[in-house]
């Protein structure tokens, strides 16, 4: 089996003869029921769930925590999210770090004048 990523780049994937039977008696078995195509869109989710685990984790998408924390520091800063941080975790944590702390003073400041 093979990653195709273009016409001049492919990834051999090593699996096992078992795993190869097993593969071709799902396959067989959705083809045979008539669900090929959700089996396609299965193994697809699967698959790019797989990926996105095989990159380095500056590169991974931003996690929901760190999401709902960015989110709020900007909404309280009125200052938009960067594109990147939307996409990647390390750019996420350079936002988070770079505006944490302008946030912590911003209220220590509001908390000095009341």
């Amino acid at each position: 089996m093979q990653l195709v990523l273009n016409d001049e780049d492919a990834i051999t994937i090593p699996i096992d003869d078992c795993i190869r039977e097993a593969w071709i008696l799902q396959y067989d078995r959705a083809y045979l029921s008539g669900r090929i195509d959700l089996f396609r869109e299965r193994l697809a989710v699967c698959f790019a769930n797989s990926l996105a685990q095989c990159l380095d984790s500056d590169l991974q998408p931003p996690t929901s925590s760190q999401m709902a924390y960015a989110t709020a520091v900007a909404r309280e800063l009125g200052i938009a999210l960067p594109a990147e941080a939307l996409r990647f975790r390390g750019a996420m944590a350079d936002f988070i770090e770079r505006f944490s702390n302008v946030l912590s003073q911003k209220r220590q400041a509001y908390l000095d004048e009341n």
